[in-house]
C-alpha cells in the first residue's frame, strides 16, 4: 500500500542533512547526496529512507511510504493513477457546481424504457457487444442522444465500462 506521508521532511543542518518522518528520525546524509534526491526526485520516485517496514519515497516535492517492496515504477504509478483520479474527482465536482448555478431544473435524458432495456439485455445475450464482458455493464448509443440518436434497441448496444469509456461520445 502506498501513502502519501504529509508530515515527511528533510531537517538540514550543517553540511548534512536528515529525514524525518513523525517522530522517526533516520541517519544524517550528506549534503551531496541530499541534493542528488532533490534533483532526481523531479524524473523519478527516489528512495529516502527505510526500516524494518517500510520505504519511503520522494517525488515530486512529495513524500511517500509503502510496504510492499514496490519498484520506483510502480511507485510512480500509483501516484499517476491517485492524481488522475483526484483531478478527475475535481472536474466531476466543479462541473456538478456549474450545473447547479445554472439551474437544477435544466434538460433532462428520458430514461431508457424497461421493455427496451430488456430487449437490448437478451439480443447482445447479457455480454459487452464489444468484447464479450460480463461485468459492469452499461447501456449504449450506438448514436448518441447527443447527435440526435434514439432510445430504440436498434440503437443501443450493452458495452462493458471500460469499452463504453473507450468509445466515448463517438460514433461506433
Amino acid at each position: 500500500m502506498l501513502r502519501e506521508d504529509v508530515n515527511a521532511r528533510f531537517e538540514t543542518g550543517f553540511l548534512r542533512c536528515r529525514f524525518v518522518s513523525g517522530r522517526r528520525e533516520f541517519s544524517f546524509i550528506s549534503g551531496l547526496t541530499h541534493r542528488a534526491i532533490l534533483r532526481d526526485q523531479e524524473a523519478a520516485p527516489v528512495p529516502v529512507a527505510e526500516d524494518e517496514r517500510r520505504t519511503w519515497w520522494m517525488f515530486r516535492g512529495r513524500f511517500f511510504w509503502e510496504d510492499d517492496g514496490l519498484t520506483a515504477d510502480e511507485v510512480r504509478a500509483l501516484i499517476h493513477e491517485r492524481d488522475r483520479r483526484r483531478r478527475r474527482r475535481i472536474d466531476r465536482a466543479i462541473d456538478l457546481m456549474l450545473a447547479d448555478e445554472e439551474g437544477a431544473g435544466g434538460p433532462r435524458r428520458e430514461p431508457i424504457p424497461e421493455d427496451v432495456r430488456r430487449e437490448v439485455f437478451r439480443r447482445d445475450g447479457g455480454r459487452c457487444a464489444e468484447c464479450g464482458s460480463d461485468e459492469l455493464l452499461q447501456f449504449d448509443h450506438v448514436i448518441p442522444v447527443a447527435l440526435g440518436g434514439a432510445s430504440t434497441p436498434e440503437n443501443l448496444q450493452l458495452l462493458c465500462a471500460p469499452c463504453n469509456r473507450a468509445k466515448g461520445a463517438a460514433l461506433a
